[in-house]
């Protein structure tokens, strides 16, 4: 049998990453999730799954700098590869 692979496409509409960060001596888990139509979200892994006030001040960056989700997107990026 002989197959021949004329175009391949493959196409990422969505993921999730489950990431151990270090934050000013504290470690957190989080997962972070990205998908075509809804962007970035995130929930940290504690007793309630909240997000730390910390976290919220990095997530609502208004001033064009990276937002929290963008960083560690970035962070984690090269390590995907």
């Amino acid at each position: 049998m002989s197959i021949t692979i004329k175009y391949h496409n493959r196409e990422v509409t969505g993921w999730s990453k489950n990431i151990t960060l270090e934050y000013k001596g504290d470690e957190y888990l989080v997962t972070l999730y990205w998908d075509n139509c809804d962007g970035y979200d995130i929930t940290f892994d504690n007793k309630t799954n909240s997000t730390p006030a910390w976290a919220w001040k990095l997530i609502e960056i208004d001033n064009g700098d990276e937002n929290l989700y963008e960083m560690l997107d970035n962070l984690t990026e090269s390590e995907d590869k």
